[in-house]
């Protein structure tokens, strides 16, 4: 029987790798693979372009089509700028909850899976479980698509995805999609005398950043997702930077902007819909004083939305394990919505509060991590 010791440690090994997005997690892939020799996990890798960092794929159980994955993302954010009380990569014990940078978000659920697997191995299990652990989520989710797509391609056929992200053990049935990314506008500088010699790239980025914000009105009136909150899509500019003196017109004019789509709509028309008015209602002005200027889109990350799968058997299953009486929706975006879109029906089953992520003193409380192993062991008897 697994206990809570196994769990804690698990975690505290886990929590030593300082996986944070920018740096390699292949120290922690590799632990990872060794805790699986003993019960004999196939193993299966998923490296980036660089070999610098890698999905991997545990199989547990028959080579056979069914059975169900549990996932989650290795990499945590940083720490730097926050005021921790102690070391973030050193586990530690404080009124029942464990403290550490990833303890919630997600490296919590990533040890409930680890420490559940050998337990898991020695039933009679038919259909195999996977522990199917990502790479760079906290940077939009660009990771996983690599080893999603390879299930999904697969004959593996699997029943059910679980992501598990914290959600205190409720089920989240459907989530928004995302899209993020820069707009970066080039101008013409010169004296600000005789600014129309010139292209001001600061009150371009205005222009565009309007038309943004009346996008964001008709989000507001368009359609609607009941059970999210908001229940309609979302757009927003989060960060500006541009220009160089208050007498110069501005050459350079960068900002953020990302969207939150509700499940069934696309989120490309509504970036469709900005790239047309940079080329329709602002370049040609622009370009007629300098061919070079303009306003330009960076994409970063897109992150699909999570729509409820269309299985209510498997709904009532999983609610009755957990103990709910229905799932509910939300605003955030995870892995999920690529495990669905790679054809396998996905949901977000994880141990503790979102609100604790990404804090000083990350912590979650030892009392979830039992609640999501006697969860996942009972998931496992499913497949027997």
């Amino acid at each position: 029987m697994t206990t809570a010791a196994d769990i804690t440690k698990q975690l505290a090994s886990l929590v030593s790798f300082p996986t944070v997005s920018a740096v390699s997690n292949l120290e922690l892939i590799k632990y990872v693979e060794d805790q699986a020799a003993p019960f004999g996990g196939r193993v299966r890798r998923f490296p980036n372009a660089e070999g610098s960092k890698a999905n991997v794929l545990i199989s547990i159980g028959p080579d056979a089509p069914g059975g169900i994955i549990f996932s989650g993302h290795t990499d945590v954010v940083p720490t730097e700028g926050q005021a921790w009380s102690g070391d973030p990569w050193m586990l530690r014990e404080a009124n029942g909850r464990l403290i550490g940078r990833g303890a919630t978000d997600m490296k919590g659920f990533l040890a409930c899976c680890l420490a559940a697997a050998p337990g898991i191995a020695q039933k009679k299990l038919k259909k195999p479980v996977h522990l199917a652990f990502s790479y760079d989520e906290e940077v939009g989710c660009t990771g996983v698509g690599s080893m999603a797509e390879w299930v999904g391609q697969s004959d593996l056929k699997p029943r059910l995805a679980v992501i598990g992200e914290a959600t205190s053990m409720d089920m989240i049935a459907a989530h928004k999609g995302g899209l993020i990314g820069w707009c970066r506008v080039k101008g013409k500088p010169g004296h600000s005398s005789q600014p129309d010699r010139y292209v001001n790239a600061v009150m371009a980025a205005g222009d565009m950043i309007a038309e943004i914000n009346r996008i964001r009105e008709d989000m507001r009136n368009g359609p609607q997702f009941e059970g999210l909150d908001p229940p309609y899509s979302t757009i927003s500019v989060n960060v500006i930077k541009g220009g160089l003196h208050g007498n110069i017109v501005a050459e350079n004019c960068d900002f953020f902007w990302e969207m939150r789509i509700i499940p069934g709509e696309s989120e490309m028309a509504v970036f469709e819909r900005m790239q047309r008015f940079a080329v329709e209602k602002l370049n040609p002005a622009m370009q007629a004083i300098d061919p070079a200027s303009g306003v330009f889109f960076d994409v970063q990350a897109r992150i699909p939305g999570l729509k409820p799968n269309d299985d209510p058997i498997l709904d009532a299953e999983l609610l009755k394990l957990l103990g709910r009486s229905e799932p509910r929706y939300v605003s955030y975006g995870t892995e999920a919505g690529i495990f669905q879109i790679a054809g396998v029906p996905s949901v977000v089953i994880g141990p503790g509060d979102i609100a604790d992520a990404h804090q000083p003193d990350e912590s979650i409380a030892i009392s979830e991590l039992e609640k999501c192993i006697a969860f996942l062991d009972q998931l496992g008897d499913t497949c027997c």
